[in-house]
């Protein structure tokens, strides 16, 4: 089944939002009983998580948190889109993760 796209074609994130691409998930740390903390990869997916901002116009977000709802089962379903990695636009697959504020909406990238 193919995924689906971002759908405002027209989006540019704003320059100065681009924050570095965290490469890696946190890792899980175990408490051990020497008193040493263990620390060891996250299993799952190769993915990497970055924060940009987007600007939309009314009718563009309008738009966006239709898709959101419907078409991403409310921000659950993954999605392409084209991802600026800093220097150049890169198409990537896509999903939403919790943000750590409010403001923020973060994407976590397949690589």
């Amino acid at each position: 089944m193919a995924l689906p796209a971002w759908p405002i074609a027209s989006f540019q994130p704003v320059p100065d939002s681009f924050q570095p691409i965290q490469r890696m998930l946190d890792p899980i740390s175990t408490d051990m009983e020497g008193g040493n903390t263990r620390q060891r990869p996250r299993p799952g997916d190769n993915v990497g998580t970055i924060t940009q901002t987007i600007w939309m116009s009314l009718a563009e977000h309008d738009t966006f948190v239709n898709w959101v709802k419907t078409t991403l089962n409310n921000g659950t379903a993954r999605f392409t889109t084209n991802v600026w990695l800093g220097s150049s636009y890169v198409n990537k697959v896509c999903q939403f993760i919790q943000p750590r504020h409010q403001a923020e909406l973060c994407l976590s990238l397949r690589r």
